[in-house]
């Protein structure tokens, strides 16, 4: 047979790129236009630390950056100095005089950005997730269910998955691939087998 080349398909959960106020609605399952307990506010900080964001407030201009943390305090009472003198705003104060830009939940909390010495605080409304980050925390059983519906599959339809990826990447006319006189077949090796007495 010689060398073989494996194709197969494997499954990982990945966070949704939404606006970060949907992704908390959804995460609480309920309306965040309320004040929020120091439960949800934990539940989450630990949902989001670590996850890339960017923002939207800006027009084209879309920061990236990785969230480290929430603020105890919701967006209208958070203040931090804006100048030498240490003069204080508070971030809806901020985004108003400075972008132009009116929180509409003025009583969510915000996520916290940069590093422990300065950190930046955005409010979750000017905040959407960036696409392809992988989810590493552990699922709900929600989650699980949609997963292993998605991934348990028949050995004839992984079989058709197989051989769509196969014809769809095309590694006939692949430069690469003809470079180095490489060439693969569009069938699957066949090899004997048999198949075990059940317990």
């Amino acid at each position: 047979m010689g060398q073989s080349l494996n194709i197969d398909m494997s499954f990982i959960a990945f966070i949704e790129p939404l606006p970060v106020t949907e992704f908390v609605s959804q995460l609480l399952n309920k309306d965040i236009n309320r004040q929020l307990s120091e439960a949800d506010r934990i539940k989450i900080k630990k949902a989001l630390r670590g996850v890339k964001l960017e923002v939207t407030h800006r027009g084209t201009v879309r920061r990236k950056y990785r969230i480290s943390g929430l603020t105890s305090q919701p967006t209208q009472e958070l203040s931090f100095p804006v100048d030498e003198r240490r003069t204080l705003k508070t971030v809806t104060e901020y985004f108003r005089e400075t972008y132009q830009y009116t929180i509409r939940n003025p009583t969510l909390h915000c996520l916290q950005v940069g590093n422990r010495d300065r950190p930046n605080h955005l409010p979750m409304e000017v905040c959407k997730i960036v696409e392809g980050q992988r989810y590493s925390k552990r699922l709900n059983e929600k989650q699980i269910t949609a997963l292993l519906k998605v991934t348990c599959q028949r050995p004839k339809d992984r079989e058709a998955y197989i051989l769509q990826t196969v014809y769809h990447n095309a590694y006939a006319q692949d430069p690469y691939a003809q470079e180095f006189g490489i060439r693969i077949s569009n069938r699957l090796a066949q090899v004997e087998a048999r198949i075990l007495p059940a317990p």
